[in-house]
């Protein structure tokens, strides 16, 4: 029999402005077994996909049991007798993130986050003389608090999980002092401030903070520490933009310069935003690999997989792509991606199209571009 369902779950996850589901079936396929998962928010038109495609029904169920482990560790509930959504979410802490796994404490401030701009943006912040403008550094995230010893929290403020040895050249700096920035394996980059010893200067301008930072502070800063250089000005702005674009950098950071500090992202817009140097690459899609479609190129002879792509899909290209592959076809498709890392795997693939016009053997390694994440001074 064709297409009978074999195991199916309901899922639902209400709290705050979140309200959302999450459906899950095993369906049997001549033989084989399919995974297909459904989600958005409750009432609206659901995307749609496979996590597993044509697969046995061990492996179907593994992927299954696996899809309701994660999402009822994040707090969904499954749909029941007794459990059923309500009409209205409740409020955030009332609702189903309170039944998830206790997170970390936060035991710090949380980061400020910046908002992405666009190509066609991109000309218009490094002509506006209010922002200033950094290179983009591809690093972990962390937030120094400096005492007694050195307290390293993440962009959420819960501590981090670091090595400490990379923070002792913050150790001459008054107690007290806050700073954020990114841990490379060169060492810690800063480009913000947030207390001077026992001053609070979030309510400052960014130019003001990173004055204090790069004038008071950076004489003080011994080892790995180092300050994130600013570009002030039109022209210095191209040419910061130029030259990253030269070294490959990942891409530039642009701050309005009477901003004060502010925890969290905006839905849009902001003070604060990030332009990133896209490429884009021909890879063939090798299979559906249950979470994402995994991504190969030819290296000679050989196939050489790449990553996987799940972004940038939609319904009627994941039923297009789970087609193909079940008829034993790889198709050929154009991908976005911000870096290829030095072994060659794909950083934030975003799926573009289907390449129907190119064969597999055009699909080489050697299109792949690498990145610098070397802070340009």
């Amino acid at each position: 029999m064709t297409n009978r369902t074999i195991k199916a779950v309901e899922l639902f996850f209400q709290e705050g402005a979140s309200d959302k589901v999450y459906n899950a079936t095993i369906v049997a396929d001549d033989g084989a077994y399919t995974v297909q998962v459904s989600w958005g928010r409750r009432g609206s038109t659901l995307n749609e996909g496979a996590k597993a495609v044509r697969v046995g029904l061990a492996a179907a169920e593994k992927k299954f049991e696996s899809l309701v482990r994660e999402k009822t560790n994040k707090g969904y509930q499954r749909v029941s007798s007794e459990s059923r959504p309500a009409a209205v979410a409740p409020p955030v802490g009332e609702g189903s993130g309170s039944k998830a796994p206790r997170a970390r404490a936060k035991v710090g401030h949380a980061a400020q986050l910046l908002t992405p701009i666009e190509d066609d943006q991109l000309d218009r912040f490094l002509a506006d003389d209010a922002m200033v403008a950094q290179q983009k550094i591809d690093g972990m995230r962390v937030i120094a608090h400096v005492g007694a010893e050195i307290m390293v929290t993440n962009r959420d403020g819960q501590r981090a999980t670091v090595d400490r040895r990379a923070f002792d050249g913050l150790s001459y700096l008054p107690h007290g002092t806050i700073v954020d920035g990114e841990l490379l394996d060169d060492g810690y980059w800063l480009f913000d401030l947030l207390q001077l010893g026992g001053d609070d200067v979030r309510q400052l301008g960014y130019v003001e903070r990173w004055n204090l930072l790069d004038g008071e502070l950076e004489p003080a800063l011994t080892g790995g520490v180092r300050v994130v250089p600013v570009a002030v000005g039109r022209a210095r702005k191209r040419k910061l933009h130029a030259r990253l674009r030269t070294a490959g950098a990942e891409g530039m950071v642009f701050k309005h310069r009477d901003a004060p500090y502010s925890a969290g992202r905006p839905s849009s817009g902001g003070p604060q935003r990030k332009h990133k140097f896209v490429k884009t690459a021909d890879v063939v899609i090798v299979e559906n690999a249950g979470n994402a479609y995994l991504m190969a190129v030819r290296d000679g002879r050989s196939q050489f997989v790449v990553g996987k792509v799940f972004a940038g899909t939609t319904n009627t290209t994941r039923k297009a792509l789970d087609t193909a592959l079940g008829r034993g076809e790889h198709p050929v498709c154009e991908v976005q991606y911000l870096y290829a890392t030095d072994d060659h795997q794909l950083f934030q693939p975003v799926f573009l199209r289907v390449r129907d016009d190119k064969p597999s053997d055009q699909c080489r390694r050697d299109q792949l571009v690498t990145t610098c994440r070397t802070v340009i001074v």
